[in-house]
């Protein structure tokens, strides 16, 4: 189960990064980079991080396979893609994937950590986020514009609230399936509200100087 929600998050991850990269006019290869690297950009870090290397998309490419055939993918039906009829339809269903691909990433990059070794909350949670959203920001990074995690939207915070209630509750006698469970619920949960109610993080508003 947890690989078949990590192949639907790699997925979803990788097509938004090649959307990302057709907009911002990248070649063939630019497309295929930014797929990959919003894949797997966050896994890698992590590793790198934990010191867990060759990070894990070297030793087992089966993700990046997957982001390169999805990459592949999406420049084929690009155009037909943006005009078809459906194309609101299938934006929605790319941000239920998101968020799922953003849940299991955070659970997934926490657990390595503790598979590793590594204590301490900080550092647990901070592997989480970093796992779920380090390649989307790698790749805006890449192209060049305001990350969209540090700008708009609740995602990189719904990933921090989910990782915190996931390691904190692994201390109690609750059983780790269940555990796991509710964080992943608390996480897409949370990502699916603040999008269909438009809900941003504030911002400071400025005012004109006179």
């Amino acid at each position: 189960m947890t690989f078949f929600l990590e192949v639907i998050g790699t997925i979803a991850f990788a097509f938004a990064g090649a959307l990302v990269a057709i907009d911002n006019d990248l070649d063939l290869f630019g497309i295929e980079c930014m797929a990959v690297m919003t894949a797997c950009g966050g896994g890698m870090t992590r590793d790198i991080i934990l010191g867990n290397t060759p990070p894990m998309m070297f030793r087992n490419p089966v993700y990046v396979t997957m982001a390169v055939v999805t990459g592949f993918l999406t420049v084929t039906i690009y155009n037909k893609f943006i005009q078809s009829r459906y194309k609101d339809r299938i934006l929605d269903m790319i941000s239920i994937l998101d968020a799922i691909g953003l849940a299991i990433f955070t659970i997934v990059g926490m657990d390595l950590a503790m598979q590793l070794g590594y204590t301490g909350a900080f550092l647990i949670c901070a592997m989480g986020v970093l796992t779920a959203v380090g390649g989307g920001l790698l790749r805006d990074v890449m192209v060049n514009v305001k990350p969209v995690i540090l700008t708009k939207e609740v995602y990189a915070t719904a990933s921090m609230i989910g990782s915190v209630f996931y390691y904190f509750t692994l201390q109690t006698a609750i059983p780790a399936v269940v555990t796991t469970i509710i964080a992943l619920v608390i996480i897409f949960g949370l990502r699916m509200w603040t999008i269909i109610k438009h809900i941003n993080l504030p911002v400071v508003e400025k005012k004109q100087q006179i």
